[in-house]
């Protein structure tokens, strides 16, 4: 895919200014206890929405009052950032802000308030944030079904004593689907895809417990209601979404390689709109390798109530040789994924579910598929074959196995097959 090696070539050059796992690049004196910063994450991203989406976005961070007996990473401080971005493909702009109160020795870390004006794909369920040096992990560049959404939130993050922080917010968020079964909408550029947009109110709750565990919560403080006033019978958002996920990576002793761990399940109790499900779709049909998906599954392919997946990676130790243009690190990779419907209230149909009410008063919906057979997903591959420069580059294979009685389950071939290229960036040289 072409856009992915743009996407890998500009990491590589971004790597210059930037120190292992920074988002951050300093633009006034470091001995400045004022820290004011450009965020590179904010410059470039991509996904089957918007394609290319330019932008940029500054922080600022200064102490409250410097205490001299704290280091400069545990002064309490005020934190603030914004950002604005627009998209080659929909023309649209996005932006947000952001507030905090930091107290890091402190029970409550932060207080924050924020708000933005940007896209979110529905029935999203990745902790992972979006890290431009890291591509492997921003399986998001296949997502094509988002709404546009306004939220405002205000919330703290509370470290108890031992492994555990809680992050408690309250948000309201305004939400308009830019999409329908068979189309993506472009309400900037035709005012006549514009979907009439729903307010919710929600609690929004993620613990963290130890450095592999997470949880989140989400629930409904009241049904959405249609924002032009109209009926909002065919609305519902009467539910509690609850997600665990497990990530880990193991090294194993001698150089023996490294185990990498992942598992996540969820599942949506009552009543809860499309965007709050969850979509299982992967990143088949793409020639490059992501982390933590399933490489041959084409996106939007499912969504479900409930689901379990998990992924088991192992890269050998030593390189097969080692020279300076190429060390190559076989590995071998099993991924499994489970999911069902329970049925809608509002279509009476597990597999129909409500997108939105459209500009003329009449609701859309879309079909949905479960992985309810469940599904096995094996990959080889070798990282590092080529190096060039700080970016590592190998191949990798994956192959779909399904129930012959499953309704997804595909005969060709080719259609269960993927070959992909990885790409890692090699920042620590040693």
């Amino acid at each position: 895919m072409p856009n992915m090696i743009k996407i890998c070539i500009l990491a590589l050059s971004l790597s210059f200014f930037c120190s292992l796992g920074a988002q951050n690049l300093r633009i006034n004196h470091v001995w400045n206890r004022t820290s004011i910063n450009f965020d590179i994450n904010r410059l470039y991203n991509y996904n089957g929405y918007e394609h290319n989406r330019f932008g940029a976005g500054f922080n600022i961070s200064t102490p409250l009052h410097y205490d001299n007996r704290y280091g400069t990473l545990f002064q309490n401080a005020f934190y603030a950032e914004a950002y604005a971005g627009c998209g080659t493909l929909d023309h649209a702009w996005k932006y947000g802000a952001r507030a905090e109160l930091q107290f890091p020795r402190n029970k409550v870390r932060k207080y924050y308030l924020d708000y933005h004006h940007d896209l979110e794909r529905i029935g999203g369920h990745s902790f992972e944030s979006y890290n431009i040096l890291n591509t492997s992990a921003n399986s998001t560049y296949f997502s094509s079904r988002y709404s546009m959404v306004d939220r405002i939130a205000a919330g703290m993050l509370i470290d108890f004593d031992g492994p555990s922080e809680v992050l408690l917010e309250l948000r309201h968020s305004r939400e308009r689907a830019l999409f329908t079964e068979s189309t993506l909408l472009y309400p900037t550029i035709n005012e006549e895809d514009k979907m009439k947009s729903c307010d919710f109110n929600e609690i929004n709750i993620v613990l963290w417990w130890g450095k592999h565990w997470t949880f989140n919560l989400l629930t409904a403080l009241s049904s959405p209601s249609l924002t032009d006033g109209n009926d909002d019978t065919f609305i519902r958002a009467d539910f509690f979404r609850l997600i665990a996920q497990y990530a880990n990576k193991i090294q194993l002793s001698d150089n023996r390689g490294r185990l990498s761990l992942f598992a996540q399940g969820g599942t949506v109790l009552g009543d809860a709109p499309l965007s709050r499900i969850f979509d299982l779709g992967g990143t088949g049909g793409s020639r490059y390798y992501f982390y933590n998906t399933f490489l041959t599954v084409r996106p939007n392919s499912f969504m479900t109530d409930a689901f379990l997946l998990a992924n088991i990676r192992y890269t050998t130790g030593r390189s097969l040789w080692n020279l300076a243009v190429s060390k190559p690190h076989p590995f071998v990779q099993l991924g499994a994924m489970w999911g069902i419907l329970y049925g809608d209230s509002v279509t009476g149909n597990a597999d129909t579910r409500l997108i939105a009410i459209d500009s003329q008063g009449f609701p859309t919906y879309l079909h949905v598929t479960q992985p309810g057979d469940g599904l096995l997903e094996p990959a080889i591959g070798i990282d590092g074959l080529l190096r060039w420069g700080m970016l590592d580059v190998g191949v990798a294979a994956a192959y779909q196995l399904t129930p012959k009685k499953s309704t997804y389950h595909l005969n060709n071939f080719l259609d269960n097959f993927a070959v992909m290229f990885t790409a890692q960036l090699i920042i620590d040289n040693k």
